[in-house]
Formats: structure tokens, sequence, C-alpha cells
């Protein structure tokens, strides 16, 4: 008779207790507890920081500032105050909210910032769950709710917090529509798609990446497939279509979005560039702009003419130095995906050493998640476009951090993958309840 382990069999014991303890609760059960993890963890933060004096909203807190002066959507880009459409209107419009209740007290904008960020923990389960079951989905939510990166922006006000939650929830509600295949639905994903270009104007691009998910993934017919781009493109553009009409009567141009494309191609691009937003010797791109440049910018009538002429400056500079242009390339990449040695930043070890911890996990998760690409498709398709996007423009980390919630769905996969070796090697029946 072949005699158990008693160490294995101890293990085992342990293993099936734990797994027990998991499968006592629902799904719905896990949800709150990831939404308490969260929100209690970011107030923690917020807290711990104490920073609602010291931080400043940058160009988000002074036109919310000048719409509460009635000075209109108002900002000094560079020189001379005008009308501006450097920044979309979502955040603004959320600090001007804010100014205007409490005045301008950040302590308020942080602790809403706190409940999103929540709120983004709780979409990234649902999102996980569709995509690849409950385990991963309550995981996914569990690291998110957990992760440093998205606790600390929460005290910063800065739109990451906002423009992370709209991203996830815009993928969420495309996989809803791509499923259901209602025409309310579609239309539904793709007015949110044009109220997240309202908040940061790259996202408008991300609809021709859902439309490729879609495909890839779902396999529709060819009319289905033209149907649905037709609505998710027209409800984004009836969304955006006030804020575009806006801008034309300001600049008497056509400016869709916001005017700072021209902008961050310069930055990224000029004789003093490194590839991020910041010098060698670490000042600001804004404050090694050439004089000649200046003098141009100081008589430009709008924001628009502006961002015409950075966008000019760095196209001329391209055409004549296209050796350094692709010199930049890796350096511009590696400020997005790893940090720009340039830029003075808070806890600098602990940014880096948590990003490596995430990718320790994130990557062998991309390898035992390989046979279901298809639907995490959109993950490797936003990392594609970032790369392929920010290896012309100026690359920042805070542009990868909008897309590291795919890197915690990827860990989960990989968590959840060992735990089920854990299982079969100790052979821990699941219960007859649903587990997690």
């Amino acid at each position: 008779m072949q005699q158990t382990d008693p160490a294995r069999a101890g293990a085992s014991k342990i293993f099936q207790k734990l797994a027990g303890s998991l499968a006592a609760f629902s799904f719905k059960q896990y949800l709150a507890f990831i939404f308490l993890l969260a929100l209690s963890t970011r107030v923690a933060v917020i807290f711990l920081l104490s920073n609602f004096e010291r931080v400043s909203g940058m160009e988000n807190e002074t036109i919310a500032l000048n719409l509460l002066a009635g000075k209109g959507y108002s900002y000094a880009y560079i020189i001379n105050e005008m009308p501006s459409a450097l920044v979309g209107p979502v955040y603004t419009a959320a600090l001007y909210v804010h100014f205007l209740l409490f005045g301008k007290n950040y302590l308020f904008v942080e602790l809403s910032q706190a409940l999103i960020g929540a709120l983004s923990a709780l979409v990234l389960a649902l999102v996980g769950r569709k995509l690849a079951g409950d385990r991963v989905g309550i995981v996914s939510g569990i690291l998110s709710a957990l992760y440093p990166t998205y606790a600390y922006w929460c005290a910063l006000p800065i739109q990451l917090t906002v423009d992370v939650f709209m991203l996830e929830l815009c993928i969420c509600m495309v996989m809803v529509a791509m499923e259901r295949q209602k025409t309310g639905w579609h239309i539904l994903a793709g007015a949110w798609i044009g109220l997240t270009a309202l908040s940061k104007s790259f996202y408008l691009s991300f609809l021709f990446l859902y439309l490729a998910w879609f495909w890839v993934w779902k396999r529709p017919k060819i009319k289905s497939w033209i149907y649905v781009a037709c609505l998710w493109g027209i409800s984004a553009a009836v969304v955006i279509s006030p804020w575009s009409i806006r801008n034309y009567r300001v600049f008497h141009q056509w400016v869709p979005l916001t005017t700072n494309g021209g902008a961050n191609l310069w930055y990224g691009n000029n004789p003093l560039a490194t590839g991020a937003l910041y010098a060698k010797d670490g000042r600001p791109m804004l404050s090694v702009v050439p004089q000649e440049l200046m003098q141009k910018l100081a008589q430009a009538k709008t924001e628009a003419e502006k961002d015409r002429l950075f966008g000019q400056a760095a196209r001329d500079w391209i055409k004549s130095h296209p050796g350094e242009f692709f010199r930049l390339v890796p350096l511009r990449l590696r400020a997005m995906w790893w940090f720009d040695p340039e830029m003075a930043t808070s806890f600098p070890v602990v940014r880096k050493a948590v990003y490596v911890l995430l990718l320790l996990f994130a990557v062998p998760g991309m390898i035992v998640s390989r046979k279901s690409w298809k639907p995490a498709g959109i993950f490797y398709l936003l990392g594609l476009w970032e790369t392929i996007f920010y290896s012309v423009f100026v690359g920042q980390a805070r542009f990868r951090y909008l897309i590291e919630f795919g890197f915690l769905f990827f860990a989960a996969c990989f968590m959840v993958w060992v735990w089920q070796r854990i299982v079969d090697k100790f052979q821990i029946h699941k219960p007859a309840s649903s587990s997690p």
C-alpha cells in the first residue's frame, strides 16, 4: 500500500482549506470586497500624503479658475491668454464643479478620484471575467485595487485616474455591444468612445482598435462589421460635435478636439530633444524653445496657430535631421515603456520596483494565456498602437499608465494559472458551489 508523504498531505490540507474559504464567496461579494479595498487604499494614500495645498492641477486648474472668473475656456499657453483647447473639457469641467462647490480645495478632488479609482477596479474585474472567467476577473480587480501606481495618482489633481476609468469602461461597453449585437448598445458604446475622446483626444484613435478587435475576435460578417463601424463612428461624432463646433467658432479653423498635437511632436523632435518632456539638464522642453520660435508664438492670434507653429518647426527639423529623428525613436520608447531619466520624480526607486514586479507577473501571463489572445487582443492592440504613435511623438511614462491595467489582467492570468497548477498538484477538488 502506497504511503502518503506527510508534508504533501499537510500542504494538501492547507490548500484544501484555502480553496474552501475562497469558494465560500460569490462573485458579487468579491466585487464588494474589491471596491472597499480599492477605496480604502486610495483614501489611505490621500491622507498619508496630505498634499492638498501643495499640488497643482496645471492647465486644467487654470482653465477651471478662468471659467469661474468669467473669462471663458481660456489659457495662456506659452504666452498671451486666449481661448483654449489645449486640454479636453471633461477633467476641466470636473475641477470647475469641485471649485464651484468647495473652493480650491484638492482634498475633495482627490476623494472623488479615490471613488473613481475604486470603480475602475470594479470595471477591470468585470472585463477580466468576460475575457477569462471569474477567477481572472476577481484577481484582476484585487490587483487594480492594490496597485500602488494607480493609488498614488488618485492623490494628484491630474486627469490620469479619470482617463483610466473611462478607457476601462469603454472597453467593457464595446465588449457588451459586440456580445449583444443590439443597435442601442452599439450607439451607447460609440457615444462613450466620443466622450473618452473629449477627455483625452488620443482615445479617438482607439475606435479603429476596437473595430480591429471586433473583427479578429468575433469574426462578424462584413456587412455587420461595417454597420457597427458606422454606428460607433456616428455616435462618437455626435458627442464630439458640440466641442468641435465651439473650436471652429473660436479658432476659425477645423480643430476637432485639442490643440496639442503640434506641441507634442515638437517636444520629441527638436535640437535639444531627449525623446521625453525634459532636456538633458532637467529643464522642461517649454523652457528651451528657440527665440525665433518664441517670437512667432508671441505673435500668434490663436492657440491653434501656436500649435501649427510647433508642428511646422518639428516637421522642418525632422526633414533636415532624419538621422537624429530615428536616433530618438528608442529614447521616446524608453521614456514611455520605462521612465524619463531627466525627469525628477517622487519615489523613483519605488516606481521602478513596482513596474518591474508587475512585468515579472504580466509577461508570463501573456505566455500562459497565449491561446486566448483573441479575446485579450485589445490589450495587445493598445500596446502596439501606443508604441507606434509615441515612437514619433514625445514619450512619457504616464502614457503607459493609461493602459497598465492590461498588464494587471495578464498578471492575474498568470496567478490563476499558478493556482490551478497547485490545485492539480495537491488534487484539490473544487466544491460543488461556484468558486472564484
